[in-house]
């Protein structure tokens, strides 16, 4: 998609307050009865003696690894307690499969985003493709070099609920190169986590559907290769809801101007490429819908973004657009 390729734990505390003078038969005996009532994730848990007494005191955090209080309120004698699940990242989905070419495959780089972050050992926010420090753009002859007019970063990159949202915001940015951008947004390249020449990689994703965006699912010749390679399994210029733009800029090339029977930003659909020494094979939602003699000629990173188009920018009425995410997949053979 470069310029290039454009067109709790509970825990009970207390003290005795008996004196320790007098004989065990004036002691008061105190007798402490805990009751726990979990109802619809909330626990009762209460405290009490005959006598002086003791609280149990509720702390948010975890219950033997199962369960997190996250609210409590002070009842009488006790703690009303709120229970939820301790957030779990599952594991690679190593069952899955792309969706679309058959055969035998091995997953080896996914995201399900099941965090509550940008998992940085995955994902960078800058690219050689990009200027400007890999987030932004330059200016020559007056004009935006790479038609996009956003300058991208970590902050409007986020993680919720399971999804991924890449958000582009109107708003003044200065870089610490000292350009002057009215836009931020975001860019993820695997650059930290995986690099390949063949192999198939799949998004499952939501595009926006207000004009002047430009997101893409793409590759980009890894650090260190100094040959253009770059696979666009998808670019969606947002004027236009029905077209998708395919396209292996690498080797011998080839392209493809796919109609989808969906409009992209009303739901969520799947995007692959199968990147192979024969040439490149793109599928939308299992389908075949284009091929391509060419292939990389080099090992290339991963990428997903969402630019603001300057050729066709969004009126000034639109300040957000969001590209959401589902899940990013990579298998080899």
């Amino acid at each position: 998609m470069h310029t290039e390729s454009i067109k709790t734990m509970a825990k009970s505390t207390g003290t005795n307050k008996e004196g320790n003078n007098t004989s065990l038969a004036n002691k008061v005996l105190a007798v402490s009865i805990v009751v726990a009532v979990a109802v619809v994730g909330y626990a009762f848990i209460a405290s009490r003696a005959l006598g002086p007494f003791a609280i149990a005191e509720a702390e948010k955090g975890t219950v033997g690894g199962t369960a997190k209080v996250i609210d409590d309120t002070t009842a009488a004698g006790g703690k009303a307690v709120q229970f939820g699940p301790v957030p779990v990242t599952p594991p690679p989905p190593s069952a899955a499969v792309p969706n679309g070419p058959t055969g035998t495959w091995n997953l080896k780089f996914s995201d399900e985003f099941a965090g509550a972050a940008v998992d940085t050992k995955k994902w960078t926010d800058e690219s050689s493709a990009e200027y400007d420090g890999g987030h932004g753009n330059i200016k020559e002859n007056g004009e935006l070099n790479n038609q996009q007019l956003e300058y991208n970063r970590m902050a409007n990159c986020t993680v919720t609920n399971g999804e991924l949202s890449l958000t582009a915001r109107r708003q003044a940015f200065t870089s610490p190169s000292g350009t002057k951008y009215t836009w931020t947004s975001c860019l993820l390249s695997s650059t930290p986590g995986y690099a390949f020449r063949y192999g198939y990689i799949e998004e499952r994703s939501m595009l926006p559907a207000n004009g002047g965006f430009w997101p893409a699912f793409w590759t980009w010749q890894a650090p260190g290769v100094n040959q253009w390679n770059e696979t666009d399994v998808y670019e969606y210029f947002t004027d236009n809801h029905t077209r998708l733009y395919l396209s292996q800029h690498s080797g011998t090339g080839g392209s493809c101007d796919y109609v989808p029977p969906f409009d992209p930003s009303a739901g969520y659909h799947t995007y692959g490429a199968d990147i192979q020494s024969t040439g490149t094979v793109f599928y939308i939602d299992g389908k075949k819908v284009c091929t391509a003699s060419g292939s990389h000629q080099a090992n290339t990173n991963i990428i997903t973004n969402l630019s603001v188009y300057s050729q066709l920018a969004p009126p000034t009425s639109t300040t957000t657009a969001v590209k959401k995410v589902d899940y990013i997949r990579a298998w080899q053979r």
